[in-house]
């Protein structure tokens, strides 16, 4: 057996040697190498429409032979071939196919990033750090001068999903380096902060930086390493871009599965923080009341969205030209507000970390692409971004181009809300001069040709493909003009008046942050909805996997309800429903007695199959990284005065859930005050969910409907108030009738209040 030895992706105009060798054994050995009257004949076949066509003029002979490509044929598939001519045993010629190798130039000029350092540059020993210091991060590049490095800083051991958070960006320079720095305090793991900050000084963290450019990414070899504990210094809070938080060391913990989410980028301060002059009411209340659509996005969204358009368009003009901004995002996510909102979908129910590049594919197959995001950015706006390259002859409509710019939105669709309004800005920068209306920030997204025009102007005649998408809004059937277009923007601008918010949670008011837990990590459940988790400096011995939970009444009396323990357990993905166990498992275990699962199969690769008593079998992938999970108490039946807690179990056996899910389905209790619910499960200790594929992670609660809709309407408002977002129901009999849910598939014998917002949970440090 032979093989072709060679780079399968050679510079353009530079030659390359291409060698026919045995897969085993060296040429150089006499019997294997080549025989007597043996000829190697080499030739050059190009990929055209799927199909190989030989290069005329340029067959080759010998054992070793020269290639060289030219530019104009870079990214284009190209295959040798080498057959060996010789006699057989009849002493007749013959032609025998001895290897083949598939080569795909490259260009000579390509960009590519060298090398990145990590270094801290206030100390002798540049590879050391202590908790509270700054890191530099240099990338050297080549062909990347003016061009933006995205850098992502890490802590050993964090998830592939972590690695990718809080990035920073900077412009290579006129030498070809990029350079920016990180507050180290601002990217430690959930596990670090509690080792720091519970007085552990022998804990030892390697952190890691890794520069990114189109996909191409590098790590830096070496290592910072940060081995002593530091409180960090809390500085003067700065006012200026989101992004500038990062320079701000205000120490927090939003949960353990996630330091800060792009939802929430104002971090906790803890113990003895330096203390802000705050007004006595949430300062949204008055700077943000009349931002339309406010109700349906978070604090920090609203105020991130008039931010934007006070630098855009001036301090003047922020929030006239901020609610045409809303009104833009209403129409283009169809009033979802999600940063993975795709293309042909009216809803984004879905979750974006389950989301793959296939996602964006339309159903014309693969070499497609869907638009995604708050204003639905599509590959001309990516392009006109300089966040996606131009296509050239040779990559225009290519598999690896589509599956590059797919993978890129997969990137946008997962960079959540309050990153992705950064992205915002950057498309309208360029043209903040020519937009003068809250009308051109609309038509700047949708047909940026109508900007600054009259009413009357036509943008699209009558049988050109943007027409036929449109045609609907042609009301004159004379084409289709700025005005008419429009239609749909005041529509939304109008709708959205009667969506402002009137829920306030920026977090600024005048009550103080008084720590209410001893020697356990305490959740803090209050009667108006809002949640604490108070995290004491020191955890007594026995309690370090143990979570309290405190009901606060309307009179603010504390309610003591449990204590749980919590594990951690691989995170999972949605499930899906297969035909039967494949082959391959590993190892099997059983389900708790008395619910429908029954057996688990685990995979090398770490998915677990389910096989149950009636529902078939189904499959659970495997998720990045870990997920906290509390065992649920196996019922609750508190009582004291004027609080009732009560539930208990039925027919199910799925008794673990997100930490902060527990504290809103005890706070929803609280708010129901009856004494006979029936809980149907959250999710098992592997954090699947059999039957359902819809809440592996605990982060849903089941329940057996009420035999009356006013009930149930009752139990619907209590999961709103405690701000589970999505409340999922049946269809049968009166079912639809309950404001505030979604019809579901299989939810015909149970409420679903799913996606509990973690958000509004606030961490208070000792």
């Amino acid at each position: 057996m032979k093989i072709i030895k060679g780079s399968a992706n050679p510079k353009a105009e530079e030659k390359n040697f291409y060698q026919l060798s045995d897969f085993i054994y060296n040429l150089e050995n006499p019997l294997f190498g080549k025989k007597e009257n043996e000829k190697y004949i080499w030739t050059l076949f190009k990929k055209v429409k799927n199909n190989w066509k030989q290069v005329s003029g340029n067959i080759k002979y010998g054992e070793k032979v020269p290639y060289t490509f030219g530019e104009k044929v870079v990214g284009i598939p190209f295959k040798i071939e080498v057959h060996i001519e010789r006699k057989n045993l009849f002493n007749k010629n013959e032609k025998v196919l001895a290897a083949t190798l598939i080569v795909t130039p490259k260009t000579k000029n390509e960009s590519t990033i060298g090398r990145v350092i990590l270094l801290n540059r206030e100390k002798a020993n540049v590879n050391t750090a202590k908790f509270n210091e700054s890191l530099t991060a240099e990338a050297r590049t080549s062909n990347l001068v003016g061009k933006e490095i995205t850098f992502y800083l890490w802590e050993e051991g964090a998830t592939e999903y972590k690695k990718y958070q809080k990035p920073k960006t900077a412009q290579v320079d006129k030498y070809g380096i990029a350079k920016v720095k990180f507050i180290l305090s601002d990217y430690a793991t959930p596990q670090t902060w509690m080792s720091f900050f519970t007085g552990d000084d022998a804990v030892t963290k390697k952190f890691f930086v890794t520069a990114s450019y189109q996909l191409k990414e590098v790590t830096n070899k070496t290592p910072v390493t940060v081995t002593d504990q530091q409180q960090p210094e809390t500085k003067k809070k700065q006012s200026g871009p989101i992004e500038k938080l990062t320079e701000i060391v205000l120490i927090g913990v939003e949960k353990t599965a996630e330091l800060f989410d792009d939802k929430t980028k104002t971090p906790t301060s803890i113990g003895k923080a330096a203390k802000q002059e705050s007004p006595s009411n949430c300062v949204c209340k008055e700077q943000y009341k009349d931002l339309i659509w406010g109700g349906k996005v978070s604090c920090e969204f609203r105020k991130k969205v008039v931010q934007i358009c006070a630098e855009l368009w001036g301090e003047s003009r922020k929030l006239e030209m901020a609610n045409g901004l809303m009104a833009v995002m209403k129409v283009e996510t169809w009033g979802s507000f999600k940063a993975h909102h795709r293309e042909g979908f009216k809803s984004a129910n879905d979750n974006s970390k389950d989301l793959t590049i296939s996602s964006f594919h339309k159903d014309s197959g693969s070499k497609s692409s869907r638009a995604v995001g708050l204003i639905q950015f599509t590959q001309d706006a990516l392009e006109g971004m300089n966040e996606f390259p131009k296509s050239t002859p040779a990559t225009k409509g290519t598999q690896p181009r589509y599956d590059a710019l797919n993978r890129l939105k997969l990137s946008y669709a997962q960079m959540g809300e309050i990153r992705q309004l950064d992205k915002v800005k950057k498309y309208f920068e360029p043209a903040k001069s020519k937009i003068k209306t809250p009308e051109d920030i609309y038509l700047h997204v949708f047909a940026p040709k109508g900007v600054g025009q009259k009413d009357d102007f036509l943008l699209y005649a009558k049988d050109t493909i943007e027409y036929k998408n449109n045609n609907s809004v042609d009301k004159d059937n004379n084409g289709i003009q700025r005005k008419e277009i429009l239609a749909r923007f005041y529509e939304s601008k109008n709708e959205g008046i009667k969506n402002k918010t009137s829920n306030f949670s920026c977090g600024i008011d005048d009550k103080k942050d008084d720590i209410k837990a001893t020697g356990i990590v305490t959740y803090h459940i209050y009667a108006d909805g809002k949640i604490e988790k108070h995290i004491p400096k020191k955890i007594k011995s026995g309690y370090e996997q143990k979570y309290k939970y405190i009901f606060h009444d309307k009179e603010n009396k504390e309610h003591e309800i449990c204590i749980v323990d919590f594990i951690f357990a691989n995170k999972r993905n949605n499930g899906i429903t297969i035909s039967s166990i494949p082959k391959g498992y590993t190892k099997t275990y059983s389900y708790p007695r008395g619910g429908n699962a029954q057996t688990a199969y685990v995979y090398p690769n770490g998915d677990i199959c389910v096989e149950g008593t009636r529902y078939g079998f189904k499959k659970y992938p495997k998720g990045s990284g870990k997920v906290e999970l509390v065992r649920m108490k196996d019922g609750l039946s508190y009582n004291n005065g004027n609080v009732k807690i009560y539930y208990s179990f039925k027919s199910s056996q799925r008794k673990y859930c997100n930490p902060e899910s527990y504290a809103g389905l005890i706070g929803a209790l609280a708010t129901l005050g009856r004494a006979d619910v029936l809980c149907t499960g959250m999710c098992f200790e592997d954090a699947t969910s059999y039957p359902s594929v819809t809440h592996p992670n605990g982060d849903s609660a089941d329940t057996a409907y009420y035999s009356a809709l006013a009930v149930e309407q009752k139990k619907v408002n209590a999961f709103k108030h405690f701000n589970f977002k999505n409340i999922y129901r049946g269809k049968t009999g009166w079912y639809p009738n309950l404001i505030g849910t979604k019809y579901s598939k299989g939810h015909e014998d149970h409420l679903h209040a799913g996606d509990f917002d973690s958000n509004i949970v606030k961490t208070i440090k000792e």
